[in-house]
């Protein structure tokens, strides 16, 4: 067998069972990996389910405050009170910080001091009451502790048309600009910006982060178990505007139930499995066909050129002789009778060979005779039962009456060829019966018309009756007994009978005889 073909079929073999382990491993891993993608999808729905809610309450509950602290802080007095009677546990405390100082509601200097110890904070609140986009100040940060505080951008403008105006009270230009909010750690503000006659102030709320969140708890979806609300963490987007707040779930996110999925996912796995476990039995399949293909080439080579070699040899001696006038007279005959079976065994063998190169091609004979059934079978028979006779068989032939009106359309020399190879058949191995005989009978079925052939040789043994329609099928004892042929015979007439619409079936075989069996068509 090519090295080189196995080679081949093993490699990709090889890379076939790789393919089916790494779609088994994805296959696996996919379904991890898509409950991930559910958690995801899941956890995202939810979020953005709970935000309106939550979103709704944080509006309710900052209008609530900013109308606490109405349109306009009391600029220029010396008292700051806005109502603090039913402050929520949210809130801290308020201030109005003013160019003249902080200011907070009586009884919340506690949160004076607070705000005014941290300088984060106040410093914030002063730079972003000049200008609200200005970054929270961060005391940790070398930038900011290394800037020199008469150099900096001024804490409080000074409207140069009142710069040097300080003698008036001071009071606020137009209104008050809108809430926003900021966070330094762990401490929230929520302010606005005051333009006064003296410079910029800010008021606003100093609010409780951990406690606000806990007020919202109640509005985040229930399915979304797990879930916190914080303030953002460092590079980290806010999700409840106008709060620098983030809701974010947790890690007990329910999925919906992924079983079905599951399931078909196994199965496409085992469809797959199989397929490729398919595919590599088609490989090997094709492999051994091909091992056959080639022993049964080999057979064939070996099988011709000895029966090609038998003839020719006793063609070459028995010619010589006859050249050199060696053969005595009373010989010649005998010799020129061997020379002319050798040549009528080389030519059948040649048409056989021929026959099937042409069948095997799927390119049949193509010509029909036409003759009442009995005349027709009888002409196709009569090379036959010459040979059979000559070999020492009686012959019999028995024809159904029903098959005299029946008129034969079919190929007469492929029924020839098919008897011919049932009478060598019979020559071969029927010969040693005590009598040999051969019995040819036919018999008309619905649509079909039947021929048996049948001798009382030995039989063929159980284990070759499988295999005696195989090219080139031949059994040890008949090579080592160096019987002729090329086990080509019976595989060759069942081709060609069926090459004609018909078929040949062996239909018995013991140690009585075997018998064969054609069918062909009568339409």
């Amino acid at each position: 067998m090519n090295k080189k073909l196995i080679l081949i079929i093993t490699f990709f073999s090889l890379l076939t069972l790789s393919a089916a382990a790494w779609l088994a491993y994805e296959a696996f891993t996919l379904d991890t990996r898509l409950l991930q993608l559910d958690k995801q999808a899941q956890e995202k729905r939810l979020i953005e389910l709970s935000l309106p809610r939550i979103q709704a309450e944080i509006k309710r509950v900052l209008e609530q405050e900013r109308n606490k602290l109405g349109y306009a802080p009391p600029i220029g007095q010396l008292a700051y009170a806005p109502p603090t009677s039913d402050m929520p546990d949210y809130v801290r405390g308020y201030f109005l910080l003013t160019p003249a100082g902080l200011q907070v509601p009586e009884g919340q200097e506690s949160i004076a001091a607070e705000i005014e110890g941290k300088p984060a904070i106040i410093d914030t609140i002063r730079r972003k009451a000049f200008n609200p986009s200005a970054p929270v100040y961060d005391p940790t940060q070398p930038t900011h502790r290394t800037i020199d505080r008469k150099t900096q951008q001024p804490i409080f403008g000074v409207y140069e048309a009142e710069a040097n105006d300080f003698s008036k009270p001071m009071e606020m230009k137009g209104a008050p600009g809108p809430f926003y909010s900021w966070y330094y750690i762990d401490d929230m503000v929520y302010m606005r910006n005051i333009r006064t006659t003296h410079g910029s102030a800010a008021e606003g709320i100093l609010l409780d982060a951990a406690k606000l969140a806990e007020r919202l708890k109640p509005y985040i979806e229930p399915a979304l178990k797990g879930a916190t609300i914080s303030l953002c963490r460092k590079n980290e987007a806010a999700n409840l505007f106008p709060l620098p707040m983030v809701l974010r779930p947790g890690a007990d996110v329910e999925v919906p139930d992924t079983a079905a999925r599951r399931e078909a996912m196994r199965g496409t796995l085992a469809s797959a499995t199989l397929v490729t476990v398919l595919a590599i039995g088609i490989l090997f399949g094709l492999l051994f066909f091909y091992g056959r293909l080639e022993r049964r080439r080999s057979d064939f080579v070996s099988a011709v050129t000895h029966e090609l070699r038998t003839p020719l040899t006793s063609f070459s001696l028995m010619t010589e002789m006859l050249k050199n006038k060696l053969v005595p007279a009373e010989k010649l005959d005998e010799y020129h009778e061997t020379l002319h079976q050798e040549s009528l065994r080389l030519g059948h063998l040649v048409e056989n060979v021929l026959s099937f190169a042409r069948l095997t091609r799927g390119k049949p004979r193509g010509r029909a005779d036409k003759a009442p059934c009995p005349q027709l079978i009888d002409r196709a028979l009569s090379k036959v039962m010459f040979r059979l006779k000559e070999a020492g068989f009686s012959v019999q032939v028995k024809h159904d009456k029903r098959t005299e009106l029946i008129t034969l359309n079919t190929d007469l020399i492929s029924l020839e060829q098919v008897f011919t190879n049932l009478a060598d058949n019979a020559i071969k191995y029927a010969a040693t019966a005590e009598h040999p005989a051969i019995t040819i009978s036919t018999m008309r079925g619905h649509d079909t018309l039947s021929v048996r052939f049948a001798d009382n040789g030995p039989g063929i043994p159980p284990k070759l009756q499988r295999s005696i329609f195989r090219p080139f099928s031949r059994s040890a004892k008949d090579v080592e007994g160096r019987k002729p042929g090329i086990g080509l015979g019976l595989a060759l007439s069942r081709d060609v009978a069926r090459s004609i619409g018909g078929n040949l079936v062996l239909e018995k075989s013991d140690d009585k005889g075997t018998a064969f069996t054609l069918t062909l068509p009568l339409n």
